[in-house]
């Protein structure tokens, strides 16, 4: 009887060593994963896409890709590793299958991203603003832009997401996307003097007059036409 409990004793201290030793790897992992993710992050920091960075962008999505080697799920992860990619194609104008599969490759990781993790209003609005992309303003990329809003009725990356979507798509716009831009314009010039980022999104899209113009009327709009950024950009 004595010899039978030392056996389980030992089976037990046994199976203890190898669950701590288990639990030790998939710690060491996810510190490394950590570690390559803020890497990326940091070399982003460094970037100016106006500059056409693509080595440094090149080295932040190979830091991201390891991290997501070691740990395929996170979320943070996967939404970084869209961003970058989308950063690579800022300074690409052509429409060729390359730049359409890179935008269909963004796409299936934000969708990883918000499989695992639903309530990040970012991840939503960039799938809305990827999907707008190759179908335009369409019904998947209104859906997109709802979930946005629903986990983020407030954040202002959700708002000049949306604006984006709106004065990139200005001349197939449908009527529910119109009344969709004016309303988040309107909570948007509520952020101060964040909507500055509005006329650099209005100018990437070449959509600059459309959107001084719609801020021309409505008292709303007030506090941004007597700003000094109105009065610059929109001469």
């Amino acid at each position: 009887m004595p010899n039978t409990n030392k056996a389980v004793k030992y089976v037990q201290i046994l199976l203890l060593a190898v669950f701590t030793m288990v639990i030790c790897v998939s710690s060491f992992k996810s510190m490394r994963a950590n570690a390559w993710f803020f890497n990326a992050k940091n070399t982003l920091q460094t970037v100016n896409v106006q500059n056409n960075n693509q080595q440094e962008l090149q080295l932040a999505m190979e830091a991201i890709n390891i991290a997501i080697e070691l740990d395929p799920k996170h979320p943070h992860y996967l939404q970084l590793s869209a961003h970058i990619k989308l950063l690579q194609l800022v300074a690409i104008n052509e429409a060729n299958n390359d730049i359409l599969l890179a935008y269909k490759q963004t796409e299936q990781l934000l969708l990883k991203s918000v499989a695992v993790r639903k309530t990040w209003a970012e991840t939503w609005i960039a799938l809305a603003q990827v999907v707008s992309y190759q179908e335009g303003p369409s019904e998947r990329v209104y859906e997109y832009i709802q979930q946005a809003k629903k986990v983020g009725p407030y954040k202002f990356d959700v708002q000049l997401g949306i604006i984006q979507i709106a004065l990139m798509n200005w001349q197939q716009l449908p009527p529910k996307y119109k009344a969709l831009y004016v309303n988040e314009l309107k909570l948007a010039v509520k952020h101060g003097h964040k909507f500055a980022r509005a006329f650099e999104v209005a100018k990437q899209v070449e959509a600059l007059p459309i959107l001084c113009l719609s801020l021309k009327f409505g008292t709303h709009f007030e506090p941004v036409r007597t700003s000094w950024i109105f009065k610059k950009q929109c001469k």
